[in-house]
């Protein structure tokens, strides 16, 4: 790459191309708005639904190449698509920001690996077995560097795949300035409109089952306080609804299935909850458990994997399957509760060693290596 040129790079960007952003979009979007402001990048975003919205990061100049490709089944937008668009672009370096990647890799790639849940999958049909076991592993090897956002899906990254330790880097994820500047304040008329003036707890995770809302259920039941609501976030209109019927017919009208919530109404979503109840039992790093301690809001969760890094001075750390010390820690947080509830504000100063612009510099300085003709220093 000549000296002064800007950098190109290339990102696989399908998670932005969907009508919510997650925390895939989250990562996607803070990585490109913080590395934009190091250096002189020349961006293209790659994705494949041009039928779709596309969440273009703001303040961002980049192409977006929204391109269809057949055989979708069989992968071939992200095996044939992207890596010979990424080429005919002219890029750097591309970036494959959601665990999977081309084997054929004309430019430098690079690929974050969020998580090692797609190789615990004990249905796979036999291509996506190939796919999953023999394809992307190879394409793990040939790649310029491995990226992972935890200490413990660095482990289970190396449990798989010994082989890749010398390019693999952890590059924790950053929190928003949203949930870190948060003040409390009234909600939105449409979220007052939902959440209404009863106290409640907050549960992030939507209907994944190692989730378990119907954990959040039971505790709602034993805890047996009228007032208390619980606020359900993550689910599709389709899932709210199928989910509304495997509920008791008791507890329905202190269950509130909340549709897709920006993240300026998140932030005080959170803050104004008696507590988040996250009682999943795997995540690859766990945005909501730093997201509520960012706010100051105590949140319960177990120490399992990557969240046993998150147990900052608001974190609830609790025995995953223990319901009578979930339902004890609820209900010292109720009795606690008051109008004037003060956030935690030692939880909120722990919040800001996430940092994105941290992140970025570590990803901008995968990026300028990759680029290098003798890429066995990354």
């Amino acid at each position: 790459m000549p000296t002064g040129s800007p950098l190109r790079i290339g990102i696989d960007a399908r998670c932005l191309n969907t009508p919510h952003l997650r925390g895939m979009g989250k990562y996607v979007i803070e990585l490109i708005t913080r590395t934009n402001r190091l250096t002189n990048i020349e961006w293209r975003f790659f994705a494949d639904r041009p039928d779709t919205i596309f969440h273009k990061p703001l303040e961002i100049d980049g192409k977006v190449d929204l391109f269809d490709f057949k055989g979708y089944r069989f992968h071939t937008w992200e095996q044939i698509g992207l890596p010979w668009r990424s080429q005919r672009a002219g890029m750097h370096v591309l970036h494959c920001t959601a665990t999977t990647l081309p084997y054929w890799q004309p430019v430098p790639t690079i690929v974050t690996i969020h998580d090692a849940l797609p190789w615990h999958d004990t249905e796979l049909q036999p291509y996506e077995k190939w796919y999953w076991h023999r394809l992307i592993p190879a394409a793990f090897r040939k790649c310029a560097a491995v990226i992972t956002i935890s200490e413990s899906s660095r482990r289970d990254v190396l449990n798989l795949w010994p082989n890749l330790e010398h390019k693999l880097h952890v590059i924790p994820h950053g929190i928003s300035n949203i949930y870190l500047n948060a003040q409390r304040k009234a909600f939105s008329p449409l979220l007052f409109d939902a959440v209404g003036t009863n106290p409640y707890l907050l549960y992030i995770g939507g209907s994944l089952e190692r989730k378990r809302f119907f954990w959040a259920i039971r505790i709602l039941a034993h805890l047996n306080i009228s007032k208390l609501r619980l606020l359900a976030c993550g689910f599709s209109e389709v899932e709210r609804e199928q989910t509304r019927h495997k509920v008791e017919r008791s507890l329905r009208d202190r269950i509130v299935f909340l549709p897709f919530i920006e993240e300026d109404d998140m932030a005080h979503l959170y803050q104004q909850a008696v507590a988040v109840l996250y009682p999943t039992l795997y995540e690859g790093f766990g945005f909501p458990a730093l997201e509520a301690q960012a706010v100051g809001t105590p949140v319960l969760f177990s120490a399992l994997g990557s969240l046993s890094e998150l147990a900052g001075p608001a974190a609830e750390i609790l025995p995953p399957d223990d319901l009578d010390s979930w339902l004890q820690t609820c209900l010292r947080l109720f009795s606690q509760r008051s109008e004037s509830q003060i956030p935690n504000e030692a939880a909120r100063q722990w919040a800001r060693q996430f940092s994105w612009e941290a992140s970025a510099a570590r990803h901008l300085e995968l990026y300028q290596r990759a680029t290098k003709p003798d890429r066995s220093i990354i």
